[in-house]
């Protein structure tokens, strides 16, 4: 029975490992951009939000009823939660 050598095994695995990751790093063609929210999208200098802030309920922030179209960004110590939603 032939035996497989734990170098060639390896290098095998390593050189495999480096020409998926290769293949999948790949910028589309004729985008101009790279991948990445910021890359695609840009950073909108002139957003607007609006704010709400909940006092938080029992110590997990699952149980909180959450503002339709919110999303939770900050808890302070005393217990608050901070909804933000996007207005522009």
């Amino acid at each position: 029975m032939k035996h497989i050598d734990i170098k060639s095994l390896i290098i095998g695995a390593l050189l495999t490992s480096t020409i998926i990751l290769g293949v999948a790093a790949v910028v589309p063609k004729d985008t101009g951009k790279s991948f990445g929210v910021l890359a695609t999208e840009g950073w909108d200098d002139k957003q607007e939000w609006t704010i709400q802030m909940q006092k938080r309920v029992g110590s997990r922030a699952s149980n909180q009823q959450k503002p339709i179209g919110f999303q939770p960004f900050a808890v302070n110590d005393e217990g608050w939660v901070y909804w933000r939603k996007r207005i522009k």
